[in-house]
């Protein structure tokens, strides 16, 4: 019975393996379906730029085209514009149990968080500022963000960086000094 058990299991394991599987490869399909305009199966760079400012735009709170440090510093990604309330806020979920205050040891570990958030943001920040005026343009952050995906550095995306990417990866091109290849 016990290596019946194990046997069932397994092959549980191994069916929702596969099902994870084949659903990361659809999501890269597709993002590679979406960019992808002339069909050769990779993203080029002038692909890429094609895709518009939808990235930029969703952290850029005053509209001007441009991103400040203060935008992503303050910006809440995947919610829409400004640091506003987000959706689906813990406290909104279980009103029946109090609020507890946190710990002075929990209140520390939030602060490091915090400082380490903003280093790490504005280290980026001032890797997307090419020419150092304290904003980053569109073209910046498109080039910015293309660099970041192409880990092979061969400038074009494939499915599988465009997959990693999707599943909050990020691979050895996140600080490449390089610039997109001009087709």
């Amino acid at each position: 019975m016990n290596k019946l058990s194990r046997v069932i299991a397994m092959a549980i394991f191994g069916l929702s393996s596969s099902a994870f599987a084949a659903e990361d490869e659809s999501r890269g399909n597709r993002a590679l379906s979406n960019l992808d305009t002339d069909g050769d199966g990779f993203v080029n760079f002038e692909e890429f730029q094609a895709r518009g400012a939808e990235g930029l735009s969703r952290l850029d709170n005053d509209e001007n085209g441009v991103l400040t440090l203060d935008e992503l510093l303050n910006a809440r990604p995947g919610h829409g514009r400004g640091p506003g309330p987000r959706s689906g806020n813990r406290g909104d979920r279980n009103t029946d149990r109090p609020e507890r205050e946190p710990s002075e040891e929990q209140i520390a570990r939030m602060e490091e968080r915090r400082a380490s958030m903003t280093e790490r943001a504005t280290a980026r920040f001032q890797e997307m500022d090419r020419d150092g005026n304290d904003v980053v343009s569109l073209e910046e952050f498109q080039e910015a963000n293309f660099l970041e995906l192409d880990e092979d550095n061969n400038g074009l995306l494939s499915t599988e960086e465009l997959r990693a990417r999707h599943n909050g990866r990020r691979g050895p091109g996140r600080s490449r000094g390089g610039r997109p290849p001009q087709a």
